[in-house]
């Protein structure tokens, strides 16, 4: 299991897409902190606000990363080949998971602790360790968020054999279009995207679903679509 999990870390960061996502994912958050006009002596709630906002803003760059994951396999026909030295599907499936669980979860905590850090500088106020700990836990939820918006894309991918396609999904849905389908429609209040959004406001919108309400409905898309996707990779042909 740990040989193929190095192996998996080593291809992925071999990918240029998937550099690319986890850069991304840690760069953007710091350039909005950098770049927002905010009064230096800021609450511990307009700080926490700050920081997932912030944190809001990784979501790209984590569907990028996750569609290079198992995109790569598919954008240069390289399944078969990875299927020579991996025989087993289920092995290979289930050690991409973990591997881009892995890799999201490090993300996450290099780009919440970096996030605090331009926050320390920025603003005056005092930082005690209880007050650090406080924000760290309070961004758990949405780092978890992150982990299960990583799988929906990866599955993604795998149902559609494609790296290209589960981004041109997910990105709008991210970037505006899933607001725009609720001024249309109170049901995508229920897409992936949207259902956790109040992970990262305060105060958190009233119209959408709470954060635990939230976290369980797109953990629904991440059973229902992992399920599809194993299904597929253990008894699709290979082209």
């Amino acid at each position: 299991m740990y040989t193929a999990l190095r192996s998996e870390k080593t291809k992925f960061f071999s990918f240029g897409w998937c550099i690319l996502g986890v850069i991304g994912a840690i760069i953007v958050p710091l350039l909005f902190l950098l770049t927002s006009d905010t009064p230096k002596e800021g609450s511990e709630k307009e700080i926490l606000s700050l920081c997932l906002q912030a944190l809001y803003l990784g979501h790209p760059g984590i569907v990028v990363a996750s569609a290079g994951c198992f995109g790569q396999e598919y954008s240069h026909s390289a399944l078969r080949t990875t299927l020579l030295t991996q025989p087993s599907r289920l092995k290979l499936f289930c050690v991409k998971f973990v591997n881009i669980t892995i890799i999201v979860v490090f993300t996450g905590i290099v780009s919440s602790v970096l996030s605090l850090l331009v926050l320390f500088f920025q603003h005056d106020m005092e930082w005690t360790g209880t007050l650090i700990i406080r924000l760290l836990g309070s961004i758990s939820l949405p780092i978890l968020s992150w982990i299960q918006l990583a799988w929906i894309t990866s599955a993604l991918s795998i149902i559609t054999k494609s790296l290209i396609a589960p981004i041109a999904i997910m990105l709008p849905l991210i970037l505006g279009l899933s607001q725009m389908l609720f001024a249309i429609s109170q049901l995508a209040k229920f897409l992936p995207t949207l259902a956790t959004l109040n992970l990262f406001s305060i105060p958190e919108v009233n119209t959408l679903l709470d954060k635990w309400s939230g976290l369980a409905v797109q953990f629904s898309w991440v059973v229902l679509l992992l399920t599809i996707s194993a299904w597929l990779f253990l008894y699709r042909n290979v082209r």
